[in-house]
């Protein structure tokens, strides 16, 4: 027998109820881990690239017409963006701008999370990334006829998330 038994945390048994309330995605930070505890730096209005996926090898076996077999490559995944609004605070600018400066002899990855909470501020769950800089910094686009809130972003590169609970 060549199957794989398929591995999943527990059983449907042990297995929390559905929480009735679905949380929601409007309330989160980035936090830098700093020695040894995580340091809230930023609020951000909106978040994407919390994705992994995998590579998938076809294989096509010789007088196996009619299916091929598939097993998994690489994992990648994908580079966080963060948007928030313009404003007099230039730390995450000038947080890119170190990393630009030395080109990369001297600068430390770091490890960091995204902290998304309910209404009262307490953390439902943390997306932890490891390995992490700063790739990409956009700012504004401007409209003269627009009266959009000015969205600078941020886009940090990693190598890999876990996600936890409220710990």
């Amino acid at each position: 027998d060549r199957s794989v038994g398929l591995f999943l945390p527990g059983t449907w048994e042990d297995r929390e109820p559905d929480d009735p309330n679905p949380w929601g995605n409007y309330y989160f930070a980035l936090e830098i881990k700093d020695d040894s505890n995580a340091v809230e730096v930023a609020h951000f209005t909106e978040c994407s690239g919390l994705k992994s996926s995998c590579q998938v090898y076809e294989i096509e076996e010789g007088g196996l017409n009619g299916r091929s077999h598939k097993r998994p490559g690489q994992s990648k995944w994908e580079n966080i963006k963060l948007k928030y609004a313009s404003s007099a605070s230039t730390y995450l600018l000038e947080w890119r701008d170190q990393y630009l400066q030395d080109q990369f002899e001297n600068r430390l990855l770091f490890s960091g999370s995204i902290a998304l909470k309910n209404n009262a501020g307490e953390v439902l769950r943390r997306y932890h990334f490891s390995n992490a800089w700063p790739v990409m910094w956009e700012g504004p686009q401007f409209n003269s006829s627009g009266s959009d809130v000015a969205i600078e972003t941020l886009e940090i590169a990693h190598d890999g998330l876990t996600i936890t609970g409220s710990e």
